[in-house]
């Protein structure tokens, strides 16, 4: 398998860059506001489609809806959805930009068509993928704001936050992740040229605008130490690292997993918690052409969180066994992974603690703090050549294994 290389050095980002990212204000609201019954009235009006059931799902600074539907009148629908819709409400700074919306449609096609699940786009009564709208304030008072809206099909499963986590489904996740770039392979969008985003790994020098945020002695030690080793051990590096798509953001509340018996009918029923496959993948916000090892960072970082039945410094063994049984690892990336994984942790809890400094009254942006200082002060306290040695002898144990 071959990525091409890319020379970043000098490299023209374009209006939609990590170094021209524009940020969010403290006192700037860009989180829609949305009154009851609205979500509904979007549905008929737009979608043609009359609402039973609907219930908000969590997100970061957009607001996603869970509904079900009983009739239609949309006429590029040949069916009903029998898991229903999700409709998004997009935050005002991302309604600026529609454009990327069509490409993570792109997106999402192509991985369809190479066997990942995806959301699929449902069409407007217009025949259009995305719609504008204005939104009134719930209060009553003050100027109606404009938000793209779009509705996807809901796709069945379980995310991996939601299970117990195990080193098998480790292992899957890795195998997962490394297939999904597999098959981003030959995919091209004009839109990826020039995009970066705050949450791209290439933003974490940016990371030192907020942490003001971190009052805490000990954590802001840690995390200036590991923006400042991300920036000189990484970002001076990224000529030498495969480049290629990503999704950008394959964490445990993205990935869907399912039992066996649930997706294949002659598999007898059980409990087991390694008895899971993994059945879809969500939100495409953060996709990007940049760095594969990326993808494979950001699923270690996250996975970590969740591992409560083993240490969580063995997760990044398991994964890398899946991931190195479907891709090779250049020993470069190998060695910059205990870095950008503990980037990751850091650039998550900041960007989460200034949002949270935002809108406190939004618990969700704090879900990496419950437990992400705990993991991260044991990643950077734990030398590399351990950590490494203890991820070798893992992967080492797979050789004698029959695993995914």
């Amino acid at each position: 398998m071959s990525y091409k290389k890319q020379n970043f050095n000098g490299k023209d980002k374009g209006k939609n860059s990590a170094t021209e990212v524009v940020i969010q204000q403290p006192g700037e609201v860009i989180v829609p506001e949305v009154a009851d019954g609205i979500v509904e009235k979007i549905a008929e009006e737009i979608y043609g489609l009359k609402v039973v059931k609907c219930v908000q799902l969590n997100g970061y600074n957009d607001k996603n809806y869970h509904i079900r539907v009983t009739t239609s009148s949309n006429p590029h629908l040949t069916s009903e959805n029998p898991e229903g819709y999700v409709m998004k409400v997009v935050n005002t700074m991302d309604t600026k930009r529609p454009e990327i919306h069509h490409a993570q449609i792109e997106f999402m096609k192509h991985l369809r068509s190479r066997g990942i699940a995806t959301q699929e786009p449902v069409p407007t009564v217009k025949g259009e993928n995305i719609a504008f709208y204005q939104f009134p304030p719930p209060s009553g008072e003050g100027d109606a704001k404009t938000h793209l809206v779009c509705l996807r099909t809901f796709l069945p499963g379980q995310i991996v936050g939601d299970v117990t986590l195990t080193p098998e489904l480790c292992f899957k996740l890795g195998h997962f992740t490394a297939t999904m770039t597999k098959a981003l392979e030959g995919f091209s969008h004009p839109f990826y040229d020039t995009f970066d985003c705050l949450w791209s790994l290439n933003s974490i020098p940016k990371l030192k605008e907020w942490v003001h945020v971190i009052t805490d002695v000990r954590d802001r030690r840690v995390v200036d130490d590991v923006i400042d080793q991300f920036t000189t051990s990484v970002l001076s590096r990224r000529n030498d690292i495969r480049t290629g798509f990503i999704h950008g953001d394959p964490n445990h509340l993205n990935i869907l997993v399912q039992h066996k018996a649930d997706v294949m009918p002659n598999h007898a029923s059980s409990q087991d918690p390694d008895d899971y496959v993994i059945c879809g993948v969500l939100d495409f916000a953060e996709a990007a052409c940049t760095h594969p090892l990326y993808d494979l960072t950001i699923l270690v970082a996250y996975v970590m969180l969740v591992a409560k039945t083993f240490d969580p410094l063995e997760v990044g063994g398991h994964i890398l066994a899946g991931y190195r049984s479907v891709l090779d690892l250049p020993e470069l990336e190998l060695s910059l992974l205990r870095v950008t994984v503990a980037g990751r942790l850091v650039q998550s809890l900041v960007i989460g603690a200034y949002s949270y400094s935002l809108y406190p009254n939004n618990e969700y942006l704090l879900t990496t703090a419950h437990r992400g200082w705990h993991v991260l002060h044991a990643l950077w306290d734990t030398p590399a050549d351990s950590l490494y040695q203890m991820w070798a002898n893992i992967q080492e144990s797979y050789k004698s294994r029959s695993t995914v």
